[in-house]
């Protein structure tokens, strides 16, 4: 019976996370190798992803999210992506998560050689999924 109740739970997960709850959004434009720009851009990438963090759900103490940079060129083709992996919230308040952004970043400017695109952030809030799997639950 448990084999049955994880695939349920799995699916269910899944279908919320199409479905959007505790998934948030955000662009950037990328314009090149200017350092000044860059630190300006880490600074609103932290700053977007603190303010998401700040209104999402906790139920349990669970306040992990997943956060997945990609960037895209004019065109919107993607050039490169990231997954930061699952972290908690204290990351984006230290060093951990402006140098994990400037790091992609880096990697971004390299890969798309100067030319102008775009920068997307995905940020998946584990405490909002949680929060509606008890919901449902109930």
């Amino acid at each position: 019976m448990a084999i049955f109740s994880r695939f349920t739970t799995h699916r269910r997960v899944e279908r919320l996370i199409r479905d959007g709850v505790g998934v948030r959004e955000a662009s950037w434009q990328i314009s090149g190798h200017d350092d000044a720009v860059t630190e300006e851009l880490v600074d609103e990438v932290i700053t977007w992803v603190r303010t998401s963090m700040g209104e999402m759900r906790r139920p349990y103490g669970i306040d992990h999210i997943a956060l997945a940079l990609a960037a895209r060129d004019e065109e919107g083709k993607v050039l490169c992506s990231n997954s930061l992996g699952v972290l908690r919230p204290a990351s984006f308040y230290a060093n951990e998560g402006p140098e994990q952004v400037r790091a992609f970043l880096g990697d971004a400017e390299r890969v798309m050689q100067g030319r102008p695109g775009e920068m997307v952030g995905a940020l998946l809030s584990l405490g909002d999924i949680a929060f509606e799997l008890k919901g449902r639950a109930a």
